[in-house]
């Protein structure tokens, strides 16, 4: 065990093989997060934090989605102010900028986490 703390940062776009709709999105990137806190936290809880910013790119206004999870009963969602109207939109791609800090864990482990759940939620580029 790794008694450093370990900060991952990393941009990512991720492409969708079917259009999703944004609630699809947000309970795929909750999953994501959960993905990659099961595997990071001990007892629940993450020594650290784990925060990621979901963009729409596709869309000429700034939509995002902020989330951040510290403990497994909850991943906090923050919205944009226009997030509400992307409700009903097909999306088809989105950028994620992905940061992890965590002590217990080197950064080989957290990327494989991380590398894991991107597979999961689409195709990374």
């Amino acid at each position: 065990m790794n008694n450093e703390a370990t900060i991952f940062s990393r941009h990512y776009c991720v492409f969708f093989e079917k259009s999703i709709t944004s609630l699809q999105m947000e309970n795929l990137l909750r999953e994501f997060m959960l993905s990659i806190g099961r595997t990071l936290s001990r007892y629940g809880i993450i020594l650290g934090h784990i925060k990621l910013l979901a963009k729409l790119s596709e869309l000429a206004v700034d939509h995002y989605l902020f989330l951040s999870l510290t403990t497994l009963d909850n991943v906090n969602v923050i919205p944009s102010r226009c997030w509400h109207n992307v409700n009903g939109v097909s999306i088809g791609c989105i950028e994620l900028d992905v940061n992890v800090l965590v002590f217990g864990y080197t950064i080989n482990e957290v990327e494989v986490q991380v590398d894991g759940a991107l597979k999961k939620l689409g195709r990374g580029r």
